[in-house]
C-alpha cells in the first residue's frame, strides 16, 4: 500500500501551535502513514507537553518535565517532523498560503492546521503586576509558581473554575493556608450546577480552605517594598493575607494573529465542523482555539479539555491523511481535587434535569449523577467511582426510567441494552 500523497499546495502540512492538539496532529499524520512534509511551529521553547498535570502532580513534584511530554525530542527527528520552537505566527495570507512569523519569515503551506490554543484572561485589577501574583497556563508559569511556593505560608486563589479549584487543592496539600475567592455563587457553578457545586465547595472547606463566593477582587495590595503582593482586597473592604496569589478567571482563544484573514470566528474562537474544517480551503483548526459546530443540532460548543484536544487532533489528521474518521466520542474531562476524582462525559445546560445516585450530603461516599433533557441522558458525572462512570457513559442518548437511575440496587448495565424485539 503506497503512502498518501502530500496535499495540494506548494508547501508542507504546517501546524501552527505546538500544543497537545497540534502535536497530536503531527504524530497522528505519521502514524497514519502520511509521507509529506510536516512542520510543527510553537511559541514556547519547550517541546509539546500536556498541561493538566501542571496544576497538580507537577507542582507537588510527583511528575517530571519528561513525563509531561507528548513525545521525546527524538520522536520528531526520527519521524521527519520539523520542529520550529520559540517562534510565533503573526499573520495568515490564505490566498498565497503563507504564514508570517515575528521574525519576518514567511512559511508556505499546502495544508494549515491552527492549534494556537488559548491564553489566560488577565483582569484589569490594580496590583496584578505585583511580584507574587501568578497565572498558570504554561510550563514556565508552573515553574515560577513552584519557586514562589517555597517559603510561602498563605495563598489566595482568584476564580474557582477547574484550574482554580485544582490549584487551591494543590496549594492546600502543600501546606499553605488558602483562601479561595470567586465572583460567582459557588465553585464550578457553571459546569456543574448548584447541587454539585455545593459538593465541590464541601471538599475545599473540609480541608480548611476558606471559600468566599459572590465577591469580586478589588485590588492586590503591596508589601512595604511596594513591589510584592501582601494581601488581596475583596468587595466590602476585607483584606486577605497572601504571600502568593493565583488568578484563574478564564481563557480566551489565541486568534489575534488571524485578524487580517477572512476566517469565520464565533465568540472569539475559530468556527469549525466536527472534522476541524474552517471556512477557508486547506485550513483546519483544533483544540482550545476552536468552537465546534454540530451540523446535526445546529449548536456550537467549546471543549477546552485534554481528551478533546487529542480527539480533535486525531480526527483532523486522519482526514488529511485520507483515512476514514474515527467514531466521535462524547466530550470527556476529569478533575483531581484532594482525594476526589471527578469524571464527566457528554454535555448539559441550565435546562437539564439532574438525577443523582448516591447521597450528596455524604461527601466521602461515591456519587453518580445524570443530566437529562426531555427524558434523555445527555451527560453523566461520577466522583470516585470509575466503574459506575463507565457504565453510566453507555446510557448517553438513551431514555431510561429516572427511578432506576437513582436506585443503587439497580444495575446500570441492563439499562444500556436495546429492548428485545417483539415477536412478529
Amino acid at each position: 500500500m503506497s503512502a498518501p500523497a502530500p496535499p495540494a499546495g506548494s508547501g508542507p502540512v504546517l501546524v501552527v501551535g505546538a500544543s497537545l492538539a497540534g502535536a497530536t496532529v503531527a504524530v497522528t499524520l505519521r502514524e497514519a502513514g502520511f509521507a509529506g512534509e510536516v512542520m510543527l511551529l510553537g511559541a514556547e521553547n519547550a517541546l509539546p507537553y500536556e498541561r493538566p498535570a501542571l496544576r497538580k502532580q507537577y507542582l507537588t513534584g510527583r511528575v517530571s518535565v519528561e513525563a509531561l511530554l507528548v513525545q521525546p525530542a527524538s520522536y520528531y527527528s526520527d519521524n521527519r517532523i520539523t520542529l520550529r520552537l520559540g517562534e510565533s505566527a503573526v499573520s495568515l495570507d490564505p490566498g498565497r498560503r503563507l504564514v508570517r512569523l515575528t521574525c519576518g519569515e514567511q512559511l508556505p503551506y499546502g495544508t494549515l492546521i491552527i492549534a494556537t490554543g488559548a491564553s489566560n484572561v488577565r483582569p484589569p485589577i490594580p496590583g496584578i503586576d505585583l511580584q507574587g501574583v501568578h497565572q498558570l497556563r504554561t510550563l514556565a508559569d508552573a515553574d515560577d509558581l513552584l519557586s514562589a511556593v517555597t517559603g510561602a505560608r498563605t495563598a489566595v486563589t482568584v476564580g474557582m473554575g477547574f484550574i482554580g479549584c485544582e490549584v487551591t487543592a494543590t496549594l492546600t496539600d502543600l501546606g499553605l493556608v488558602v483562601t479561595a475567592v470567586d465572583g460567582g455563587p459557588g465553585p464550578l457553578w457553571g459546569p456543574l450546577g448548584p447541587e454539585l457545586s455545593a459538593v465541590a465547595r464541601g471538599w475545599h472547606e473540609q480541608h480548611g480552605v476558606r471559600v468566599l463566593t459572590g465577591q469580586g477582587v478589588t485590588a492586590f495590595l503591596p508589601d512595604a517594598t511596594g513591589s510584592a503582593v501582601a494581601a488581596v482586597e475583596v468587595a466590602g473592604g476585607e483584606r486577605l493575607p497572601a504571600d502568593l496569589v493565583v488568578v484563574g478567571v478564564g481563557a480566551r482563544p489565541n486568534t489575534g494573529w488571524l485578524s487580517g484573514a477572512p476566517l469565520d470566528l464565533l465568540a472569539g474562537a475559530i468556527d469549525v465542523d466536527t472534522d476541524g474544517r474552517t471556512n477557508l480551503p486547506g485550513v483546519y483548526a483544533v483544540g482550545d482555539v476552536t468552537i465546534t459546530r454540530d451540523q446535526r443540532t445546529g449548536t456550537h460548543r467549546r471543549h477546552e479539555h485534554w481528551a478533546s484536544a487529542i480527539a480533535q487532533g486525531r480526527r483532523t489528521a486522519r482526514l488529511i491523511a485520507g483515512l476514514p474518521p474515527e467514531r466521535p466520542e462524547p466530550a470527556y474531562f476529569w478533575s483531581d481535587q484532594y482525594d476526589k476524582t471527578l469524571q464527566y462525559s457528554g454535555a448539559h445546560d441550565a435546562d437539564s434535569h439532574l438525577v443523582v445516585r448516591g447521597d450528596l450530603s455524604r461527601p466521602d461516599e461515591p456519587v453518580t449523577a445524570f443530566f437529562l433533557r426531555n427524558g434523555t441522558v445527555t451527560a453523566v458525572l461520577a466522583v470516585n467511582d470509575g466503574k459506575q462512570f463507565r457504565r453510566a457513559q453507555r446510557l448517553l442518548g438513551l431514555s431510561p426510567n429516572p427511578t432506576d437511575l437513582t436506585d443503587p440496587a439497580v444495575d446500570l448495565r441492563p439499562l444500556a441494552q436495546p429492548a428485545p424485539a417483539l415477536p412478529g
